[in-house]
Parts: structure tokens; sequence; C-alpha cells
């Protein structure tokens, strides 16, 4: 019973990111929200599978190749659990099989995967390129990616749903705070993004750039100190967005980020990156 439920809140909280942030999510017809985001997925595939030694030219060409992002992260975790090389499992895939089959016919466990991602597999719907499917996958992965790489917790990501974030506008913000080496600026970051302003300008407002997610934010987020420092900063911000609507007497909605987090701790806890851990990239099992 606590396994069904469990899934059900992943579930939720997933689909309350796909669904609920509209307020400011990423526009993907937007080329400067989309090179960020891009920029977010790179750093933490390249940072998240390091035996791959990958570039970000190698990773775009995926993309070129009709990839999303959620399938490049499965691609890597099955070929880092499998042993074989990115490129055997990406011919695998050309073949059309489903990633699960991929997985399951290379002895590749779903505890491979990192928890929002495993739910999508366990439920058949990760098929090899299918683009009407890949926003639900680039959605998981990005959260796997934000609660392992940077220690973000459930109430966290609530939070940041409610304020009108979807999964894909939560790992731009956090990724551009790293990149400015600074986790106080990611209350700069989620200002302007709720000021209708574009990611990379955010980057740009901040000192980052697009490639400065890429070049300067893989050497900080692991560390201990910035990722509680981003966990207070974002509490910080959400506490004072809460206060100003209240001075504002605007009424707060009390469905606003339930679904997303009156489930409490759905994706368990945060964890590190590596082989049978708390995957963020793609890598690792269930929570602790």
């Amino acid at each position: 019973m606590m396994t069904l439920l469990k899934r059900t809140v992943v579930v939720l909280v997933v689909a309350a990111l796909m669904l609920g942030g509209t307020a400011y999510a990423i526009d993907n017809a937007n080329p400067d929200d989309e090179c960020v985001a891009s920029s977010a997925f790179i750093a933490n595939i390249i940072e998240g599978f390091p035996e791959l030694a990958l570039t970000a030219d190698a990773i775009q060409a995926l993309r070129d190749a009709g990839y999303g992002w959620g399938e490049i992260v499965i691609a890597c975790s099955i070929a880092v659990n499998s042993g074989k090389t990115l490129d055997d499992v990406i011919a695998l895939a050309s073949e059309g099989a489903g990633w699960g089959e991929i997985a399951k016919g290379l002895g590749v466990p779903t505890t491979a995967f990192g928890q929002y991602v495993r739910e999508i597999i366990g439920k058949g719907g990760a098929k090899v390129r299918a683009r009407q499917g890949h926003k639900q996958l680039d959605d998981a992965a990005a959260m796997d990616m934000v609660r392992d790489r940077f220690g973000l917790e459930e109430d966290d990501v609530q939070a940041l749903a409610a304020m009108g974030l979807d999964a894909q506008d939560i790992l731009c913000a956090v990724s551009i705070a790293a990149g400015a080496g600074d986790a106080s600026k990611v209350r700069l970051v989620l200002e302007l993004r709720a000021k209708q302003q574009s990611w990379l300008r955010i980057a740009e407002a901040v000192g980052v750039g697009k490639d400065g997610v890429i070049e300067r934010g893989v050497a900080i987020r692991n560390r201990v100190e910035f990722r509680n420092a981003l966990k207070e900063q974002i509490r910080e911000q959400v506490r004072s967005e809460k206060k100003a609507d209240k001075e504002k007497g605007k009424p707060e909605d009390p469905g606003k980020g339930k679904s997303s987090g009156g489930s409490g701790g759905g994706a368990g806890n945060p964890g590190g990156p590596g082989q049978g851990g708390p995957g963020g990239s793609g890598r690792g099992g269930s929570g602790k």
C-alpha cells in the first residue's frame, strides 16, 4: 500500500510541474529560453556521467538526431550501468525499442534511473524518439537533476511550483545561480523570471550568460555549503513573496501547489550521484 501511495505521489508531482507552472514557464518557442534550458541540461548531464567523458557537442549531436533530454539521460544511465558505450546504447535505440526494453536487455535495473524518470519507464512511457512524450520525460529528468545535483527537497519544489515555475524552469533557476557562484543570486533570478524576463536575459543580468551555465556551474553545485545556502535563499524568497501577497490582500489559492506538494515527500530524499544511489542525473535509485 505504501509503495502504491509513493508512486502515486511521484506521478502527481510530475503532473503538477508539467501542467501547473504556467505563469512564466519555459517557452520553447523563445530561443532565449531554450538556449539556457539546453545549457542547464548539458551541464548536468556532463557532470552526472563523468565516466562517459561527454562534451557539449556530443550531447547536442544527440539532440540534433531527435533525442530528448530525458532520453539522453536514460541512454547515459544505461551505458554507465551496463558497461556499454553510449554509442552502443544509441545504436540499440535507433532500432526503435523502448528504453525500458533496452535497459532490461542489458541487465540494467530500474533503480539505475532517477525516481521521476523511473516512474515513466515503469509505465512504458519512455519510447525512443517519441516526440509527443519528450516534455514529460524531459521534465522528469529535470526534476531528478534538481533533487540530486542541487539537493532541493520536496517542500522547496512545491513552493517553486506554486510560484508558477515548471520543472525545467526550476532547473534553469538553480543552474544560473550555480553559474554565478552565489546562492543568493537565485532570489534575483526568481524575481526577474516573475517579471517575464527570458532566461537568457536573467543569466546575463547576474553575469553568467548561457555559456557560463556550463563552464562555471559544474565546479560549485556539489559543494555542501552552496546547496544548503541555495535552499535557504529559495525559502527566503518564497516567504518574501507570500508576505508581499498577504500585504496586498491577495488571497492564497488553497489548491495551488498542493498536487505537487500536499503529497508529502513524493520523490524521496535527494541524494548524491553514483550507481545505486538517488539519481538526479538519472543514474541512481530511490531516496534513502
